[in-house]
């Protein structure tokens, strides 16, 4: 008894699973006869090798419809590649313009176009819809475009292939330009060892050498020390001319005297006069009493040049 009752329960189940099969099947078939989509197309200056019918069509990695035909354009240069956009999604992700249903249009900003892309290097190709920054105003095409068009960006591939074409034919000229530079620089060269440059060079290094040796044996042969001392006995002179110059019996103290009272005597104008010449000599001898402070202290100094002012 237990058999049978086996084989009905699994038939029951077999049975269920096929309903529940028939449902989900006409539970998709519907939704995808409800799902509106519009249509949009594209043309591509490039081959689109790789890309095929059903091929993915994504706004920023998010798949937003598929490719539904792809055919050569009336100028026989041109890809011309028609694609699916489902208005739900579309709307969802703020492209949706206007219109209802088939009628919906698709913002078209001047920056967006579509890029033939692929997953990796030799990966499966679909579209990418994206925003291009600096992206050039879209070429003008020799037949009539379509409302819904959406402009075309050569893929990553394509402008590594243009670069390098571009490099190519640019290698001869390169080359050419090379050579006329390496030709320049020979010649210099052949210019400068017939003049025989380097050797008066060095001939010019040993004369400068010798006059600097020269230089340094003269100084050497200075009398510094007699220098030294005589220097210190001028200096001595012009201290004790100074003393007798300032000081309250000087020949300054008694000119200051003799002004104040020739502005007693004399014009008010001339007494103002006589101080401004006294207080200048005053200030002369001041400065000259320092000069020779500074030479006790270092009597080389006429010979060795100012010092650096010391911090």
């Amino acid at each position: 008894m237990s058999a049978p009752t086996n084989r009905w329960k699994l038939g029951a189940f077999v049975l269920g699973a096929a309903l529940l099969a028939v449902a989900v099947g006409s539970l998709l078939v519907e939704r995808s006869m409800r799902a509106v989509t519009v249509s949009y197309v594209s043309f591509f200056d490039e081959a689109v090798t790789g890309l095929a019918l059903g091929s993915p069509v994504t706004f920023r990695g998010v798949k937003i419809g598929n490719v539904s035909a792809i055919d050569v354009a009336p100028d026989r240069r041109h890809v011309e590649v028609s694609y699916t956009l489902g208005v739900e999604v579309l709307a969802r992700l703020g492209l949706a313009r206007s219109g209802d249903g088939k009628a919906t249009r698709i913002v078209v900003p001047p920056d967006l176009r579509v890029q033939l892309a692929s997953t990796g290097l030799a990966g499966t190709k679909f579209l990418q819809i994206d925003f291009f920054a600096n992206a050039p105003p879209p070429p003008v095409l020799p037949f009539p475009v379509p409302d819904h068009t959406i402009p075309t960006t050569p893929s990553t591939m394509k402008n590594l292939e243009d670069s390098v074409v571009r490099a190519v034919d640019q290698l001869p000229e390169l080359l050419q330009r090379l050579g006329l530079v390496v030709a320049g620089v020979n010649r210099a060269v052949d210019e400068v060892n017939a003049r025989g440059l380097p050797e008066k060079a060095v001939a010019s290094l040993e004369r400068l050498d010798r006059l600097l040796g020269g230089l340094q044996a003269k100084v050497d042969e200075l009398p510094v020390a007699r220098l030294s001392r005589d220097a210190t006995a001028t200096l001595q002179k012009v201290d004790r001319v100074l003393e007798r110059l300032d000081g309250e019996g000087g020949l300054l103290a008694s000119l200051q005297r003799t002004s104040d009272q020739v502005g007693d005597l004399a014009d008010p104008r001339l007494g103002p006069s006589l101080e401004q010449t006294a207080r200048d000599l005053r200030e002369a001898a001041v400065a000259v009493r320092q000069l020779a402070e500074a030479l006790q202290r270092d009597p080389d100094m006429l010979l060795k040049g100012k010092a650096g002012v010391r911090r």
